[in-house]
């Protein structure tokens, strides 16, 4: 997916439900545990990783509409960025993480959006409890280093889903180091490897037989330090600075309504419709429709011969005209507009 395409969803690339219950497979639990999901989107994948554990679910969605998903699933979701939000240290037992698939957007030393997500989350996970890392298979040796320093039992397995596929998806596996044992990045090299040949990976099925425990904990509590954007959203409409701007930013809809004093001729006619005074419902039944102009600018070309032998001048003129457009009752739309004359070719015998 092109990076422009991968920043209008927000780098949003949820997890197939085969995937999440393949890594649930994956996963043990004896008592209720914290588990965070960072982007969550709906929490589809939370939900159906941590199914019939009792676990305490938390979540963070940039998304608006999907943060109120998410909640509505019941999982617990803060709406805002994950930059913007404090977790203490070593609180959760199960990190699920699907970052967006993208590189920072700065002046200079951009990041791949992978490491940057797991460099702020990473102290989330508690002695022992277990990261589920949802990456294309790249970003693995983009995060070889950190990975290995702070993880241990580190396995790596290819998805087959085709989405998973199509995004070149693999998801790796990992227990937090006690603290005495981290910051050696033993095994890195490993995982720089596995982006060069992601074929030679195991897939992740229910039938591997590597298994994680998730050690029990207490719910996570996550807090939002950012701004409340829905607020503001909502307030800026109606503050004194948008109201002092609407006349020049939105242009006003002119009205006129009353009788002419004398009959219209075609001439007024066309200037009143051309100008937008005579847009609304016209017709009955089934010709009744909505009318609706408006002026468009248009760049004519002419050539000219120069002075020099073989010069061309290309001379530019700006002109507006009209577009009508009818829509009618039954779903017919119809534009009324210039169009460009078709110049027929000539023939070879010609």
């Amino acid at each position: 997916m092109s990076r422009p395409s991968s920043r209008i969803k927000l780098g949003y690339y949820p997890l197939p439900n085969e995937e999440a219950q393949n890594i649930r497979a994956m996963l043990m639990s004896s008592a209720p545990y914290a588990a965070i999901d960072p982007c969550a989107g709906e929490g589809t994948a939370l939900l159906e990783i941590t199914k019939d554990t009792g676990a305490h679910l938390a979540a963070i969605e940039l998304d608006a509409d999907r943060a109120e998903a998410a909640n509505r699933n019941g999982v617990a979701t803060v709406h805002g960025s994950a930059f913007e939000c404090r977790v203490p240290a070593e609180t959760c037992s199960l990190l699920y993480l699907n970052p967006p698939y993208d590189n920072e957007f700065g002046p200079h030393s951009n990041k791949r959006m992978e490491l940057v997500f797991l460099e702020h989350t990473y102290r989330w996970v508690t002695s022992e409890g277990v990261l589920v890392f949802v990456v294309p298979a790249p970003a693995v040796g983009t995060c070889a280093r950190l990975l290995a320093s702070q993880f241990d039992r580190i396995s790596v397995f290819r998805m087959e889903h085709p989405e998973s596929v199509r995004f070149n998806q693999v998801v790796v596996f990992g227990r937090r180091k006690k603290s005495h044992l981290r910051g050696e990045s033993k095994g890195a090299d490993d995982l720089l490897r596995i982006a060069y040949k992601p074929h030679l990976l195991p897939v992740l099925k229910q039938e591997v037989v590597e298994r994680y425990a998730i050690p029990p904990s207490s719910p996570a509590t996550i807090s939002y330090t950012g701004l409340p954007l829905d607020a503001i959203e909502d307030a800026l409409y109606r503050s004194v600075a948008m109201q002092n701007a609407r006349g020049i930013l939105v242009r006003k809809q002119q009205k006129m309504t009353g009788r002419p004093v004398t009959p219209l001729h075609k001439g007024h006619v066309g200037l009143l419709a051309c100008s937008g005074m005579l847009n609304g419902f016209f017709g009955e039944g089934e010709t009744r429709h909505i009318a609706h102009w408006r002026s468009v600018k248009y760049v004519d070309e002419f050539n000219e011969e120069g002075e020099a032998e073989g010069e061309t001048i290309i001379r530019k003129r700006e002109r507006f005209s009209h577009e009508l457009t009818l829509a009618y009752e039954n779903g017919q739309i119809i534009e009324l507009k210039e169009t460009k004359e078709e110049v027929p070719s000539k023939s070879s015998h010609e």
